[in-house]
């Protein structure tokens, strides 16, 4: 009896889970408190921010605020620049203006300002 490679490739993925899945209730509720514990964090690290503002970078801020009466999709989502005045920990300190009031802002609201040149487009 001859097998052919379609139907083994076909198969192997299907055997690697099923190694996987019998690998993981096999081990104790701890153990598998730890494996999951690990992968969300993985999951979320991937989709984290790795920018880091030093003080008087000018930054994006998100605005997670809507305002009723106009479509999402044509509120704008970025508020700036706003210019860092000091970092607590993953919290920055920001300010729009030097005569704003300070804003307390997490890093996963943050991106860094890049001024656009109107004349060159």
């Amino acid at each position: 009896m001859t097998v052919s490679l379609e139907d083994r490739d076909v198969r192997l993925p299907r055997r690697l889970i099923q190694r996987h899945v019998w690998k993981v209730y096999r081990q104790s509720p701890g153990e598998q408190v730890k494996l999951y514990r690990e992968r969300m964090k993985t999951r979320y690290d991937s989709g984290a921010t790795d920018h880091h503002f030093k003080e008087r970078d000018l930054v994006w801020m998100y605005n997670l605020k809507r305002r009723s009466g106009l479509s999402p999709k044509l509120q704008k989502n970025w508020e700036g620049p706003y210019t860092v005045v000091k970092k607590l920990n993953v919290v920055y300190r920001g300010q729009r203006s030097p005569n704003a009031k300070l804003k307390v802002i997490h890093i996963n609201r943050l991106a860094p300002y890049r001024a656009i040149d109107h004349i060159s487009m």
